[in-house]
């Protein structure tokens, strides 16, 4: 009777446990995995914005949207979006420091609709 009575009382921790971990574990590997599938975002503003965009197409063949701004202090730049993999963004670090004069963001794009 005594082993019956254990058996009943481990059986649902184990289970709850077992619940517990799948769980965790889970809501891990999705935060890891989403991390390294998002799309990034990077938003550069320069005020000569040709070599960043030969670098970009050469070295990552992707192309980039171009539009005119301006800043408060600055006056007139260029601001380029380009949309890239995480796996890519390293390469983009590169190229935007080898051009100095630019300034960027980086964010972290959920969804793109077409």
């Amino acid at each position: 009777m005594a082993s019956f009575s254990v058996a009943c009382i481990l059986l649902p921790n184990a289970a709850l446990m077992s619940l517990l971990v799948y769980i965790v574990a889970t809501a891990i590997i999705d935060h890891f995995t989403d991390h390294f599938e998002a799309i990034k975002q990077v938003t550069i503003i320069t005020k000569d914005p040709e070599q960043l965009i030969l670098d970009i197409n050469r070295r990552l063949h992707k192309t980039c949207t171009i539009i005119n701004s301006e800043g408060a202090i600055a006056g007139e730049n260029k601001t380029l979006i380009c949309y890239i993999s995480y796996f890519e963004l390293q390469t983009m670090r590169d190229i935007i420091s080898e051009n100095k004069g630019s300034f960027s963001t980086v964010s972290t794009v959920d969804e793109i609709l077409r």
